[in-house]
């Protein structure tokens, strides 16, 4: 009988370990700019959960796509700082609401609404 561990082991190319060094560089940045937001506990935490889970994004490009290695080293970089950076937009809605729920949830509505008009400009049956 195959355990889940081997199972996990037979699917994670060596690749993955190389982009191991990318994502660790990705963290750090994405983690600079966020100092302000995060606790020292959430940064630990996003600084993990990145280091994790960014490799995973260039594994898929190479695997997937076909891409070069290399392209898979930027890609996994960028995913680590970006994925740091939406932990803190999480953190800093999760406390909006937690301050003050109404007035965030208009925030948030109003927001939405914003979105979905900027969106619903571009489409050619939108009347002008």
């Amino acid at each position: 009988m195959v355990s889940v561990f081997d199972w996990i082991l037979e699917r994670i190319d060596t690749l993955a370990l190389w982009l191991l060094p990318p994502s660790l560089l990705g963290a750090l940045f994405g983690d600079a700019f966020r100092k302000d937001l995060l606790t020292p506990r959430q940064r630990l935490a996003a600084f993990g959960v990145t280091v994790a889970i960014s490799p995973l994004a260039g594994l898929a490009a190479w695997k997937e796509w076909g891409w070069h290695p290399y392209t898979c080293g930027v890609i996994t970089t960028l995913a680590a700082a970006l994925a740091v950076d939406l932990i803190a937009l999480l953190v800093a809605v999760v406390r909006e609401f937690r301050s003050d729920p109404w007035v965030a949830a208009g925030k948030t509505a109003d927001a939405i609404k914003r979105l979905a008009d900027a969106l619903l400009s571009f489409m050619p049956w939108r009347a002008k």
